[in-house]
């Protein structure tokens, strides 16, 4: 048998995990400040529920049968799950949710990009206005400031007035899809191989297409547009984002792939690293899963395994490499019972702490902490207990005292 792990996915050992998870847990730390509550679903829902929600990334779902012959497929994404959750259940309004969990896409793997991988998601449910598009971008800022990345740009766009502009320019209907999936490859393809891209699929009026997207300001929209809807929402949303103190820029080039978005779309870019969180409005999609009236939603997803990597590269992720605060080391055969007294009473205290369970000699004990990296050690020995003491050493420094055994606790 070939020990590997499958193409796209990896094992996240002790010290690559502790890493994560902090940076996951000061996310999360923003979402709850926020107001919103944790939500989970089956790694696997019925296929025909993803179908017919992601256009042309349609191809890239994982579909299987069950034994029993049903057709079931891995969660692409967060949102649609969602979707169903609010269809099958009486949710009390704002219904606001986070979710941080796994998804899985048949991609090809490279670096950022893997087939199984996390996503972090906040939604609203059941606010038609701009508020909840705000908070949304608000708590996605806080979200990214929390973890080091101060400097990402938050763009603003709207389907909308998207749609509003393709009826301007004179591009048919059945064309919009071909000019929205070519405009989001932009960053990645470049123009000319938009271009080209749009010419193959017959659109017109290319030139204007990309003179269009110039405008950067509500004003320059109006002229274009004049007091549409597209544009009042987008003025809106911006006035309140002010409010919060948060700024956005608005970038008609920017798409998102997805085709269940209907109004504000928004994502964040930092740099030469290029997007690290993306969302926006689907307020048709509960509607048409649940086979009712439309249900106005708002989300975003920020892209965990990206952020990690910039996080990574800019040194922003801890330097722990296991999660134990404390390792207890017995120095002598004698001493074994108060080591244990000792290790339960810093567990009791809440306070991180592991022992030797091998029987290995004082010098193996010592090598093991600091392989696994812990910040200190308390050393019981006879020699110290007869006056009713134990040490601890601080790892890092190397500086090391005395403390009565029944002082422990304070003094870790």
């Amino acid at each position: 048998m070939k020990l590997e792990t499958p193409p796209g996915t990896r094992d996240f050992l002790p010290e690559e995990m502790v890493k994560r998870q902090e940076a996951v847990d000061r996310i999360r730390a923003t979402f709850e400040r926020y107001g919103f509550s944790p939500v989970e679903t089956p790694a696997f829902e019925y296929a025909e529920l993803l179908e017919g929600k992601y256009g042309e990334d349609e191809k890239l779902i994982y579909k299987f049968e069950d034994l029993g012959g049903r057709k079931l497929a891995l969660r692409y994404d967060l949102t649609v799950p969602l979707v169903r959750i609010v269809a099958m259940n009486q949710l009390p309004t704002p219904f606001k949710r986070y979710c941080i969990s796994r998804v899985w896409r048949f991609d090809r793997p490279q670096k950022g990009r893997y087939r199984e991988f996390w996503q972090c998601d906040v939604d609203i449910v059941g606010v038609k206005s701009m508020s909840a598009d705000a908070e949304i971008i608000a708590c996605a800022m806080d979200a990214l400031d929390g973890i080091g990345l101060k400097d990402a740009k938050f763009k603003l766009n709207s389907r909308k007035v998207l749609d509003e502009i393709m009826i301007k320019l004179g591009v048919p209907k059945e064309k919009e899809l071909a000019v929205f999936r070519g405009l989001d490859k932009l960053d990645k393809q470049g123009e000319k191989a938009v271009r080209e891209e749009l010419e193959k699929a017959g659109v017109k009026n290319i030139d204007k297409i990309f003179d269009v997207l110039k405008i950067d300001n509500i004003g320059g929209l109006k002229k274009l547009i004049g007091e549409s809807e597209g544009v009042k929402e987008l003025e809106e949303l911006m006035g309140l984002l002010k409010t919060y103190d948060k700024k956005v820029v608005l970038d008609l080039s920017m798409v998102r792939g997805l085709d269940y978005y209907t109004g504000p779309i928004f994502e964040a870019e930092l740099g030469s690293y290029g997007s690290i969180a993306g969302g926006g409005r689907y307020d048709t999609l509960i509607g048409r899963i649940a086979e009712k009236g439309d249900v106005p939603a708002v989300g975003i997803s920020l892209g965990i395994e990206r952020i990690i990597e910039v996080m990574r590269e800019k040194g922003l992720l801890s330097e722990r490499k296991t999660c134990t605060s404390v390792y207890v080391l017995c120095a002598d055969e004698e001493s074994k019972e108060v080591t244990l007294q000792v290790v339960k009473k810093l567990r009791e205290a809440g306070i991180n702490t592991d022992f030797d369970l091998l029987g290995r000699n004082f010098s193996n004990q010592m090598k093991y902490a600091n392989n696994i990296g812990v910040a200190k050690v308390v050393i019981v020995g006879q020699k110290d207990l007869k006056e009713g003491k134990v040490t601890v050493k601080d790892m890092k420094s190397g500086e090391q005292k005395q403390v009565n055994t029944n002082k422990i606790t304070e003094s870790i």
